[in-house]
């Protein structure tokens, strides 16, 4: 989800793992998803050495974590969730984040969401969020138009004459098709999830789509094909880079995300760590991360500046305001649906 080459994110993993022996504190978070300045600011005030340790997704973050130590993670919702119900993570004590308020600091979209959680759980019992925004389509408005994408949908993806890119993701890939197909992102129905294969299957065998991670935010600034599936954050980034390039979010539903600060059951030292989730909450430092990253600032005041006339990226709002669709969902830990989705994935890109 994050703007950045491959091969950066690799020299920048070496560069953290050549810390790692004398680090105060170390992190597991996406690649290329913090402002370095702000890393710099923290260890000169606090005394504390940082160490980031990139992963390229929140599956290769699962594994990583289980089998190294870290002080603090940055996952998405639906991976903070799974690290719950495996016991991997401590509750958060919101009277050591004095910058944030769990009741009254997130965008109103935001805190609805998370608030539609609470009849099964909390999310912020676990999570400070971090950042946040939604999935939509990035496209070449020399080759697409708005009407079509408001008439297709997610179905656009099965457009027989257009290239097109995607996640290299079975969440995503299944996401859209559940989406397109008007059932949640967060079935666990069999038959459901047996449509959304056979939907998928039909869209990799009649269109011109190719698959890729990283690489698509690098291919779409030329840009290399017609449409791809883009997070909003990537997609600030990349309309403000090529101006041949719209962003748009099917009003059928997307997946509203939420990637967030949780805390492994152990650290070494919970102080610096709180204390460091802190000094990246506060409006100066909130604000200052998402003009660099370009994601959408889970601080309301720092949103809702970022969204008005006149603002660093209103030029490109379309792409960092998220508007509230009827089925829009956080995308849920389902275990038995994650299973079967991994496993038609598998097929489903054996057969591309």
């Amino acid at each position: 989800m994050k703007k950045i080459l491959t091969l950066i994110v690799a020299t920048f993993a070496l560069i953290t793992l050549s810390a790692c022996k004398r680090a105060d504190i170390k992190i597991l978070m996406p690649g290329e998803y913090i402002d370095e300045t702000l890393v710099r600011a923290f260890e000169k005030e606090s005394g504390k050495k940082v160490q980031i340790t990139p992963f390229e997704s929140n599956e290769a973050a699962l594994t990583k974590a289980r089998t190294e130590k870290f002080d603090l993670y940055i996952p998405s919702d639906y991976m903070a969730e799974q690290m719950i119900k495996e016991d991997m993570i401590q509750k958060i004590d919101w009277s050591r984040i004095p910058n944030l308020n769990r009741e009254s600091s997130f965008p109103e979209i935001l805190n609805d969401l998370l608030l539609e959680l609470e009849a099964d759980f909390s999310l912020l019992d676990y999570l400070v969020p971090y950042f946040w925004g939604n999935l939509g389509i990035v496209y070449n408005k020399e080759k697409v138009t708005l009407e079509q994408l408001e008439e297709a949908q997610w179905e656009i993806f099965k457009h027989k004459d257009l290239n097109i890119v995607m996640y290299d993701s079975s969440r995503d890939g299944f996401f859209v098709a559940l989406k397109s197909l008007g059932y949640s992102a967060n079935t666990s129905n069999e038959t459901e999830l047996k449509e959304a294969e056979a939907w998928l299957k039909d869209m990799t065998a009649s269109t011109k789509i190719t698959f890729l991670t990283d690489e698509i935010l690098d291919d779409m600034l030329v840009p290399r094909y017609d449409i791809s599936l883009t997070y909003s954050g990537d997609a600030v980034y990349l309309l403000s880079e090529q101006d041949k390039l719209g962003y748009f979010v099917p009003s059928i539903g997307s997946n509203v995300f939420v990637d967030g600060f949780v805390i492994p059951k152990e650290v070494k030292d919970i102080d610096a760590v709180y204390d460091f989730i802190n000094f990246m909450s506060s409006y100066e430092h909130a604000k200052q991360n998402t003009l660099e990253i370009m994601y959408q600032s889970p601080r309301s005041d720092v949103y809702n500046e970022m969204i008005a006339e006149g603002s660093e990226l209103y030029d490109y709002l379309g792409a960092y305001e998220v508007i509230r669709h009827e089925n829009d969902e956080l995308f849920r830990y389902v275990p038995t649906a994650k299973t079967f989705m991994d496993d038609a994935w598998a097929t489903i890109r054996a057969g591309n």
